[in-house]
């Protein structure tokens, strides 16, 4: 079954707000895990952290130094998608309190 679009849209915001592809499992059971995995632009953090979990794992055992940099590199950009989305949530959160807040 495809995917609406507009639904393709509330996963990625979702999986760019913390959310994991199970929590969008449970929220649009119309749809099964890989249907959901195969279809959204991005990993959820959880995925992002395994991926890079493994990559590091993967460093002690690789034997030239350009298998060594490309896992390094590869790392590093997922690294920085995480802080930049991070960047972005922690933005929203003081917005967020700044209008409970009333100021």
């Amino acid at each position: 079954m495809a995917i609406a679009k507009q639904d393709i849209e509330e996963m990625n915001d979702l999986l760019a707000k913390g959310k994991t592809i199970a929590d969008l499992v449970k929220k649009y059971p119309a749809y099964d895990y890989w249907e959901i995995y195969w279809q959204v632009n991005d990993y959820s953090f959880l995925g992002k952290k395994r991926t890079i979990s493994n990559r590091l794992k993967k460093l002690v055992s690789t034997k030239t130094q350009s298998e060594r940099e490309q896992i390094a590199e590869e790392a590093k950009e997922l690294l920085d998608e995480l802080y930049a989305q991070l960047k972005s949530n922690s933005a929203k959160l003081i917005e967020i309190d700044r209008v409970l807040r009333g100021k």
